[in-house]
């Protein structure tokens, strides 16, 4: 079932994959370091207000879908959260507006700001018809719309890069322009489901008591990931806040995507089964699912670490020489930020527990902030990356630890012995291959991963690990005999 549901989401990742290292390599040649520094700051920006105000509506979509439609009340649970989630969105979107336009910023991080903020208003009308299609089971749905929104968003914005004045304001508009034309498809769509229902006051509170603390910690989860910027920008400049963006997202976007791409697929079975079936399904499913995201993340971050250094042609050479220094560890401690978000979370989500998770994020974050301070005038952008590893160590076992109190999250304790020896062994192969010095680095990117795959696939095959012998016939089954059926609501 699960890599049934893992495999569906393949459009949607290919979309991300595209647009991700697409951003990477494109924006960094287009753009300055400096510009590109200013568009990295108004995209932590971005992400950081929709988690504040709107993230709690869409937790709240995908937890009580389930629910919603086991007691009959569908429209009711939608229209709630469309109404509700309207003027919240409004509301931020004029305030943050009034404040952006009387910061005494650059005109370029200004304009991009003021683009981000609308982005974010409107994009959140479209995130709740994708939670809900999500939430559904809608899969080929979720998959169409949101590959739209991404690579017309792309696509438009380096448009806009190369044919107006415009900088790195260019992909906000784009994105802007692609949200309007995918919610003129989407939007009529969810407005059919929501008729006959009623706005009910009680159930958005009861929402917002559930989702609010997942906002709050998913805030401060990203500080965590992103907050170094702001530091690092006040201290070091904008150029060195564009290295280290495209350093950490070279090596850290492939695995999140990973991550993000398991976690759709997975999450609402885990949900459904623990409201349908009870805990002791729910609990397998988890099971299964902590084992296959080490399965998978593991190796991509050992293979990302052995090909930092050619990968760096990806980058444009205003951000390349410093960026590639800092991917290897982040590479790992995108491994420890994925468990965080994608794992030891949804002990609290599932057991509704979710404030408890705002409590468990709060040391890490003071560490990463107070080691950002101290080491980064010592070490300079390398203190950034120690100070983010050892806060998101701090944060998995914290957040483990508590999150096990509310609900019986299983630990993969043997399948990450298997994974660490097999990614050890791979990673032994991997340094011996023999590379030419002047081998073009595609090549060598290439041969290495072609070998780490085959290493790490056979070893892990062979122990089993996180059972992916399951998983793999589930795949070459849904391969061999495609039958995609969508669950209507």
């Amino acid at each position: 079932m699960m890599g049934r549901s893992i495999l569906a989401y393949i459009p949607v990742n290919i979309a991300n994959i595209v647009v991700s290292f697409g951003a990477i390599a494109i924006l960094t040649r287009l753009l300055t370091a400096a510009e590109f520094g200013r568009y990295a700051v108004a995209m932590i920006t971005m992400l950081a207000l929709h988690m504040a105000f709107m993230t709690w509506l869409e937790a709240g979509m995908e937890r009580f879908r389930a629910r919603a439609e086991r007691e009959g009340n569908i429209a009711t649970h939608l229209k709630t959260l469309y109404v509700y989630g309207g003027v919240v969105s409004l509301l931020t979107w004029i305030a943050c507006m009034a404040v952006i336009l009387l910061l005494p910023i650059h005109p370029g991080l200004k304009s991009a700001l003021l683009f981000a903020v609308t982005s974010t208003a409107l994009q959140f009308f479209l995130n709740l018809g994708l939670e809900a299609h999500k939430a559904s089971h809608r899969i080929a749905r979720y998959s169409a719309t949101f590959t739209a929104k991404q690579i017309l968003g792309f696509v438009i914005g380096i448009g806009l890069i190369l044919f107006t004045p415009m900088r790195e304001a260019a992909p906000y508009l784009g994105i802007v322009m692609a949200v309007i034309i995918c919610l003129f498809f989407d939007l009529p769509f969810m407005l059919k489901r929501m008729k006959g229902g009623e706005v009910e006051r009680d159930r958005i509170v009861k929402y917002f008591k559930y989702g609010m603390p997942i906002s709050i910690s998913l805030i401060l989860t990203y500080a965590l990931a992103s907050g170094d910027m702001y530091i690092i920008s006040a201290m070091m400049g904008d150029a060195s806040a564009g290295q280290y963006n495209a350093g950490y997202n070279l090596a850290n976007r492939s695995l999140d995507m990973i991550f993000v791409w398991i976690g759709m697929a997975v999450t609402p079975i885990a949900i459904t089964a623990l409201e349908k079936d009870g805990l002791e399904t729910s609990t397998k499913v988890m099971r299964d699912y902590g084992a296959a995201l080490l399965w998978i993340t593991m190796p991509a971050a050992t293979g990302i670490a052995l090909i930092a250094e050619p990968a760096g042609f990806i980058l444009g050479e205003a951000v390349r020489d410093e960026a590639v220094k800092i991917m290897p560890i982040i590479a790992f401690a995108g491994v420890l930020n994925g468990m965080i978000s994608y794992y030891a979370q949804r002990a609290f989500m599932l057991s509704g527990n979710t404030k408890m998770f705002v409590w468990a994020m709060v040391p890490p974050v003071i560490l990463n902030i107070g080691l950002n301070i101290v080491l980064i005038p010592v070490y300079g952008l390398m203190g950034a990356v120690y100070s983010t590893f050892a806060a998101y160590a701090m944060g998995l076992i914290i957040a483990i630890l508590i999150g096990r109190k509310y609900y019986p999250l299983p630990l993969p304790i043997k399948a990450s012995g298997q994974i660490g020896l097999a990614c050890l062994i791979m990673a032994g192969v991997v340094l011996s291959v023999p590379v030419s010095a002047d081998m073009p680095d595609i090549l060598e990117i290439m041969l290495k991963a072609s070998v780490g795959i085959i290493v790490y696939g056979i070893l892990s095959f062979g122990m089993n690990t996180a059972n992916c012998r399951v998983i793999i016939s589930e795949l070459y089954s849904k391969i061999c005999r495609p039958k995609f059926v969508e669950v209507a609501e």
